[in-house]
């Protein structure tokens, strides 16, 4: 090779080493409260691979804040500047750092949390049902309440990192979406880059138990989360064929009724997915509108889209949602980079040639019924009722 390249030198020639164009991609992160610290880590792994390119950026409740740090980091740094943002961001979202602020403890809740952190950690190692975590993030959940979701707190807090003035100045930047849910029409609302502010993230964060009202121009938002988790339908219409979702609570796949998780668990996966069911589905019915007459499909604006999620692929317990403290973020932060690693291991090729998720992937709703058929009618047993081990505790 040496002697190759050293008799094009002499004759002239430059051997230059053409780089692949980059793969464009749309951004969709869905909320979560504490699991937005799993879409950090998958944001960090993205933004490490340079092949991929982010044209698009939408975000619900805790996806929200990771939408609007990565597109004000990308403004002001570029690739390194959007992970800056976002490490700020989880840094001052967390526990130790917002109970610095809780009422009447003042400088005491430092060496009080570090107590607890003790005690719960200890306590955990014996505690397989994680009912300390639970307890530990209830705990936090309160101590959030009576902090950020009172006055001007998460507003204040979130402007010393994010310059909104300058995210809206910034119009040829990322196109940045984050959805809120309108209480008087029961419809999701959308801010962009012409209207976005502390106070449009905060609507969109707002679970009614956790935050004052959010008013802006005289209407009441609750999360983003109840109506758009997050919002698909804008992405449609950035420079991309491809959308890649960051999944929260997965939709995961269970050959069974008895395999479900907790009921809690089963209903926020329901509920925290309708709208991407929904928006995948109307995907995949407006490419096969395409496949079947692409010139009629064009006329009507409507293109290919590429549909990709990244998850956990695991059950994510929802009494744990409201758990903040360090530890949990950074473990949270590390699955989610560990998530979007083996994503771009196994499914990269794909980005700009096909989606590696469709509905057809994920368990059809109807799953439960053909289970039912398949094995109760042919064999009429019928499933065992779960047994209420502590139920004799009561007594005894």
């Amino acid at each position: 090779m040496l002697g190759i390249q050293d008799n094009r030198t002499k004759q002239g020639f430059s051997v230059t080493e053409q780089k692949p164009p980059k793969k464009k991609v749309t951004l969709a992160l869905q909320g979560g409260a504490s699991y937005g610290a799993f879409t950090w880590g998958v944001l960090d792994r993205l933004l490490e691979d340079e092949r991929i390119e982010i044209v698009g950026i939408s975000g619900a409740s805790a996806g929200a804040l990771n939408a609007v740090a990565l597109a004000y980091g990308m403004d002001e740094g570029g690739r390194k500047g959007a992970q800056n943002c976002l490490r700020q961001t989880w840094t001052k979202l967390s526990y130790e750092e917002i109970s610095k602020d809780m009422p009447y403890l003042g400088a005491k809740s430092k060496v009080m949390n570090k107590g607890l952190s003790a005690v719960f950690n200890f306590l955990s190692k014996y505690d397989k049902r994680g009912r300390v975590k639970a307890t530990q993030a209830k705990i936090q959940g309160a101590v959030i309440a009576l902090t950020s979701g009172k006055g001007d707190f998460f507003e204040d807090n979130i402007g010393r990192i994010i310059d909104f003035d300058s995210l809206k100045k910034k119009q040829d930047g990322i196109p940045l979406f984050v959805s809120a849910t309108d209480i008087h029409n029961h419809k999701s609302r959308i801010f962009d880059r012409t209207d976005i502010s502390a106070r449009a993230v905060k609507a969109s964060c707002a679970l009614p138990e956790i935050f004052d009202d959010v008013i802006i121009n005289g209407r009441l938002y609750w999360d983003g989360g109840f109506t758009d988790n997050p919002a698909i339908t804008p992405l449609k219409e950035c420079d991309a064929e491809d959308i890649i979702i960051i999944q929260t609570l997965p939709i995961l796949k269970r050959k069974a009724p008895e395999e479900q998780a907790t009921d809690e668990d089963m209903l926020y996966e329901l509920l925290f997915n309708a709208s991407v069911r929904k928006d995948i589905q109307a995907i995949q019915m407006d490419n096969a509108r395409v496949r079947k007459d692409p010139e009629a499909a064009k006329k009507l604006g409507i293109k290919k889209i590429n549909t990709h999620i990244i998850n956990s692929g695991k059950v994510m317990p929802s009494k744990l949602t409201m758990c903040f403290d360090q530890d949990h973020l950074k473990t949270l932060h590390d699955m989610g980079y560990m998530a979007a690693d083996k994503f771009l291991a196994d499914h990269f090729d794909k980005i700009g040639n096909d989606s590696s998720f469709t509905m057809n992937t994920a368990r059809p709703p109807s799953a439960h019924m053909r289970y039912r058929k398949e094995n109760l009618n042919d064999n009429p047993k019928p499933v065992p009722a779960k047994k209420n081990k502590n139920f004799w505790k009561r007594f005894f």
